[in-house]
């Protein structure tokens, strides 16, 4: 066989053997059910949500996690979001979730106990430290962690408002960010040549 056609083969080949692994990259999964001013809502989980590490000027760390949802269906909201940090870098599997309550202060939720859950800023369109008005900051939350590791965290949320509405919010997020025109494009797969050459000068 020449060499120019053994050397497509061994691109295909290497092509091929690639393919799984790209698509089997996990994305960001999960949306928010419930009811929002009297209606039935479901509103996925926008894929520009991961979480990371952050490392303080002290050299110490924290877990940052990230989540923005699409509220379908609500005129002039364009997102529905979380920044929720956690203290240092837990690690733990879904046999042993952990809870947090959410409480009201003034104009935002806090945790009740700054120990797993370090903080907890919600985000809309607008900004941070923001809530959807009507019906404004729930009366009540609660973050379910069922597993934090390096590279994957997963869990919900649930706000309680006094309207009597209920969100409850899934999330399944990687440690990495996805463009939301990447969705079907293999994350971010192929496309590069992996450095292949068809120039048969030697």
């Amino acid at each position: 066989m020449p060499r120019s056609s053994s050397r497509v083969v061994f691109a295909l080949l290497t092509c091929t053997l690639l393919i799984p692994s790209c698509h089997s990259t996990p994305k960001p999964t999960g949306e928010c059910t419930g009811t929002h001013l009297g209606q039935s809502v479901a509103w996925p989980l926008s894929l520009s949500s991961h979480h990371s590490t952050l490392i303080n000027l002290d050299l110490s760390a924290h877990t940052r996690i990230q989540l923005n949802y699409k509220p379908t269906g609500v005129p002039g909201l364009e997102s529905l979001g979380v920044n929720l940090t956690l203290t240092g870098e837990p690690q733990f599997e879904e046999s042993v979730p952990r809870t947090v309550k959410l409480l009201p202060q003034q104009d935002r939720l806090v945790p009740e106990e700054i120990s797993l859950v370090r903080s907890w800023e919600g985000t809309t369109g607008g900004g941070s430290n923001a809530y959807i008005t009507p019906p404004g900051v729930p009366v009540e939350g609660s973050v379910t962690l069922r597993r934090v590791t390096p590279d994957h965290a997963e869990g919900q949320f649930v706000y309680r408002y006094a309207d009597g509405g209920v969100l409850t919010c899934t999330f399944d997020v990687p440690d990495r960010v996805y463009e939301e025109d990447d969705q079907d494009s293999g994350g971010g797969c192929g496309g590069g040549g992996g450095g292949y050459d068809n120039d048969d000068d030697d």
